[in-house]
């Protein structure tokens, strides 16, 4: 059966919620997102609590931006009920942030399509720091920086806490099911380190045997169940939103969390290690010191771990910097991704030796600050 396009989807959608209170005036299609179909809609009518815009996902058994990758929509429900367990987390706030998971208003099983709340002129941390923190006075967001890294280091830690209380195995329930997600994860960070290193290997060298052992690591931890915990799954800058304005100091912005369909038992460290790669990154490939301020505030919000907790986080930044950083279409020349690939090698090689000393000076230094 031939996939519908994807302006036949968004008239499905479109019709679907018809009938709802979330009967749409517009639909306009949002970038960003990967596996799903998301959009803007403007309510006909605003809900009785007041807002007229919401986002719409809606999901097929494919990945949408690549057709040929199938993948089951049970991740839909995933979302779904994790929004909604979520509801009862409260939000971690500071005097600047505030930062929670949007509200979730409708789900239909059948098709997979949620309606969720939306915030106001919002954008990615990625696109955010590209666009506001790229040539600006660094002492003037610096504070900012370390302010908006602890937040989100502070909502994080809360979040892994409140994962593993008894009160809410039902969380865990739920994410234990999502086995799927859990296995394309490790394929995508670990099984494939090989293979997305094998590009330059002749310039940077065989490290097959390491990423073997990683892979071996990676897989074994998934073994005990009762060994794992409640993780976001894919916690990166493209996931967490903010509105496109200047940080006002004198003022609380909202931050978003968004796409739970990844939520699964993993380790946490992978959560910690995957925010701080995407982070890293903002200054391999463009040179913005805020991406290291915000890594500083994220650790200081996170707190106290021990350094086994950041040795294995910072083998997941590695992991994630051949696997994805080198290879997304986009963010930098061949001869940068080569360069990151080589970043992510040596710090791999760090990280997996335990050798301590070899991050004095290192951009990852401030992370054993408080182990």
């Amino acid at each position: 059966m031939a996939k519908r396009t994807a302006t036949e989807i968004q008239a499905a959608v479109q019709n679907e919620l018809a009938d709802t209170p979330y009967a749409t005036a517009s639909l306009r299609a949002l970038t960003g997102g990967n596996a799903n179909f998301i959009y803007h809609a403007k309510l006909q009518t605003p809900l009785p609590d007041g807002p007229a815009d919401v986002v719409v996902k809606h999901g097929e058994g494919y990945v949408a931006t690549s057709p040929e990758f199938a993948i089951t929509v049970a991740r839909c429900n995933v979302e779904e009920s994790s929004l909604r367990y979520m509801g009862h987390f409260p939000p971690v706030t500071t005097p600047m942030f505030s930062v929670k998971t949007p509200t979730l208003f409708y789900f239909n099983p059948a098709t997979s399509t949620n309606v969720q709340e939306y915030l106001t002129d919002a954008m990615s941390l990625k696109q955010y720091a590209l666009e506001h923190f790229k040539s600006v006075d660094s002492e003037m967001i610096k504070p900012q920086c370390l302010e908006l890294g602890k937040s989100l280091g502070m909502w994080l830690r809360k979040f892994h806490a409140w994962g593993r209380q008894p009160a809410n195995s039902d969380v865990r329930d739920l994410v234990s099911s999502n086995k799927e997600m859990q296995n394309i994860k490790k394929m995508m960070n670990y099984d494939n380190l090989s293979q997305s290193m094998e590009k330059w290997q002749t310039d940077l060298g065989d490290c097959s045997e390491m990423f073997q052992q990683v892979a071996e690591m990676a897989t074994a931890e998934l073994q005990d169940s009762d060994e794992l915990d409640v993780i976001h799954g894919d916690f990166w800058t493209g996931n967490i939103l903010i509105p496109n304005a200047v940080i006002d100091a004198s003022k609380q912005t909202q931050i978003f969390v968004v796409d739970w369909e990844m939520a699964q038992l993993g380790v946490q460290p992978e959560d910690f290690g995957q925010l701080v790669a995407e982070l890293w990154q903002l200054k391999l490939y463009a040179d913005i010191d805020a991406g290291l301020w915000i890594i500083e505030g994220f650790a200081d919000g996170y707190g106290k771990v021990d350094a086994a907790f950041i040795f294995r986080a910072i083998v997941h930044v590695a992991a994630h910097l051949v696997g994805f950083g080198a290879n997304t279409p986009g963010w930098g020349t061949p001869e940068q991704n080569k360069k990151v690939a080589m970043v992510g090698k040596e710090t791999m090689m760090k990280a997996w030796k335990k050798d301590l000393k070899a991050f004095e000076g290192h951009d990852l230094e401030c992370l054993f600050r408080n182990s």
